[in-house]
């Protein structure tokens, strides 16, 4: 069974690409989030921020667990997406996808979700400062870990990409983390004052 991991900020497509790329390659799915608020958990919410407050020591044994019993299965594939998907041990990882979006689209997909401002500003600067790449950088994951731009893409095509590179079909350097930098491209566009105060 191989482990990949669907990373990358609220509204770059994680679990889009999850359910289409199960579809595709015949992978069962962990979906973090919607296992965090699951009735199997009652953890705290924060209401100013609408998000829920994840306890990770409790959280991360259970996952663990559901790991280990989808492996009895033993399915191909077991894909598992989530913005905080960087807490999956590294010895449970074979392949890392961090979808990224252009901070004006992202804004766009975010309204489109009823994310409140406060919230949308928060995961704005989250993908400008790429801290769902940085989070598996400092775990020094030694397996594969990819990036890619998902601004103008459709689920299909990100799919497409991924599945090629897990079937060594795709030209991997165009994927490499470090090729997405919104920091600097907003920097060098003088624009990044519209993100941060």
């Amino acid at each position: 069974m191989l482990n990949i991991i669907i990373s990358g900020t609220p509204g770059c497509g994680k679990t889009s690409v999850a359910k289409e790329l199960s579809n595709l390659i015949g992978g069962m799915i962990i979906s973090l989030n919607e296992l965090a608020t699951s009735d199997d958990f009652s953890f705290d919410y924060d209401e100013e921020r609408k998000t829920t407050i994840v306890d990770f020591k409790v959280f991360l044994p259970y996952v663990l667990g559901k790991i280990k019993k989808i492996k009895k299965i033993n399915p191909s594939f077991l894909i598992i997406e989530s913005h905080f998907s960087d807490i999956i041990p590294n010895k449970f990882i074979n392949y890392v996808f961090v979808l990224r979006c252009h901070p004006d689209e992202l804004s766009n997909r975010l309204k489109e979700k009823d994310y409140n401002s406060k919230k949308i500003t928060e995961n704005i600067q989250a993908e400008i400062l790429g801290n769902c790449v940085n989070y598996f950088l400092k775990k020094k994951i030694k397996k594969p870990l990819f990036e890619i731009d998902t601004t103008n893409l459709s689920i299909i095509s990100v799919v497409k990409i991924i599945k090629d590179i897990i079937t060594e079909k795709e030209e991997v350097n165009n994927y490499h983390i470090g090729k997405i930098d919104w920091l600097e491209k907003l920097d060098q566009e003088d624009r990044l004052k519209e993100f941060f105060d």
